[in-house]
């Protein structure tokens, strides 16, 4: 059986390939209503009180309550995050069975191993009808936990606790029915370095399978997982780490199916995939920038254009690439203002030949032609009621909503591939994931 590694580096690899107290006191005061009504009445009767509902911060679930088949009986149950006067701080873990018409009631309950809950997921990790639970949480001190869960209709018990700074789910291994689990741990040794470990289904138990130690003496950490799909199919890993204290880069992670181990993948042509991802805006994580399911890494360009007076302070050319076939794999080159956190692409003629100036009221950007000056768009973000007040007569159309501002622009001289509607549909404001 050929590898999918070797099928994927030979032909054409990859295509396309806390909440704080306050805020969860605003989440807890307008009254449940429906099923979660339900569910909060059968957990206060069980532990004879009030329980307190606690919010994860990002997962599958943003919500105390999530629903799914946990023990494969071909009936959902349901999970609720909580606290309780009588159980102290940390976060317990209830299952509910339901109980006819709108009713539930609590079949299992497990303390968690803080008061925080960072992220709250499920996955089909040991076979492809029931589902695991995932918690993952934060502690005071800094360091994450995380606990998978498993249900059997009359017990919940813990099947993996690791500690770990990342996480992905994914079907690495190619099993189809199941999902895979990566974690990156933290490193205790003097000499750094990230350690991935890899959990999968082996023979009906869903276990440690592989450890994989990366950038010892290069790497201080890991900043961010993500998990891309490939032309075959299969996923692939991509790692954004952290170089030195004040840098980012990104590396590549595959499956190879004959050795059935993760392997550091090496794009055709490129030296070092590190060195060249290399970036000092550390906001700045892969992502699948396009859609197209396959993960983009940005690449900061000193050729991008000229940047000219305030505006090279906040504003950074870009390359997303996502490093997939032998010609380096699908690119989108624009502009990213890391003021206010968006990219714009640009078509790719306009590649070293702009000029991008501050607009005269400060409340933006120009996009110009370097050699002779003409303008070819303007951006701005501006307070949307301040505008309304003003007398100016220039049309802005709005593209986007940044907090309680707007983003806003106005083509002034045509340029092909460079319209309203493409800065519309091309926008990304990078601080939604």
């Amino acid at each position: 059986m050929r590898s999918r590694y070797a099928a994927l580096a030979a032909a054409l690899l990859l295509t396309g390939c806390s909440a704080g107290t306050d805020v969860e006191t605003l989440l807890r005061a307008p009254q449940l209503s429906g099923e979660s009504a339900a569910l909060q009445r059968a957990l206060n009767s069980y532990l004879g009180g009030s329980a307190t509902l606690k919010y994860p911060s990002s997962g599958d679930f943003l919500s105390p309550f999530a629903f799914g088949d946990w023990d494969g009986d071909g009936a959902d149950e349901a999970a609720v995050l909580y606290t309780s006067d009588a159980a102290g701080s940390n976060v317990s873990l209830a299952v509910l069975e339901p109980a006819g018409e709108n009713s539930w009631q609590v079949s299992q309950t497990v303390e968690g191993l803080s008061s925080e809950v960072e992220t709250f997921s499920a996955a089909h990790l040991r076979d492809a009808t029931s589902q695991q639970i995932l918690a993952g949480y934060g502690s005071a001190q800094g360091d994450r936990y995380l606990v998978v869960y498993e249900y059997d209709g009359t017990a919940l018990s813990t099947i993996i606790s690791n500690r770990y700074t990342e996480m992905v789910l994914g079907d690495f291994t190619g099993k189809g029915d199941t999902e895979d689990l990566v974690l990156a741990m933290p490193t205790d040794t003097e000499y750094g370095g990230v350690t991935l470990q890899l959990l999968t289904n082996v023979e009906g138990e869903f276990r440690s399978y592989q450890t994989l130690n990366l950038g010892e003496g290069t790497y201080s950490g890991c900043a961010a997982l993500h998990a891309g799909q490939g032309s075959d199919n299969a996923m692939y890993l991509v790692m954004d780490v952290w170089i030195g204290t004040g840098n980012l880069a990104s590396d590549i992670i595959l499956y190879d199916g004959e050795t059935g181990f993760l392997q550091p993948y090496h794009p055709p042509g490129l030296a070092d995939l590190q060195r060249s991802t290399l970036r000092s805006h550390t906001e700045l994580l892969s992502r699948d920038i396009d859609g197209n399911a396959t993960i983009d890494i940005p690449v900061e360009l000193s050729d991008g254009g000229t940047l000219q007076n305030a505006a090279d302070k906040s504003l950074v050319f870009l390359l997303w690439q996502d490093y997939t076939t032998l010609e380096g794999g699908n690119q989108s080159f624009g502009i990213y203002d890391s003021k206010n956190n968006f990219y714009l692409p640009l078509p790719d003629s306009l590649r070293g030949s702009i000029l991008i100036r501050s607009n005269p009221a400060g409340t933006g950007w120009l996009l110009c032609d370097s050699e002779s000056g003409s303008i070819y768009c303007e951006l701005r973000v501006v307070d949307p009621a301040e505008e309304r007040e003003t007398t100016s007569t220039l049309h802005y159309e709005r593209i986007a909503n940044i907090g309680n501002q707007q983003l806003q622009a106005r083509i002034v001289t045509p340029y092909s591939g460079l319209t309203i509607d493409s800065i519309i549909d091309g926008v990304v404001l990078l601080g939604l994931e």
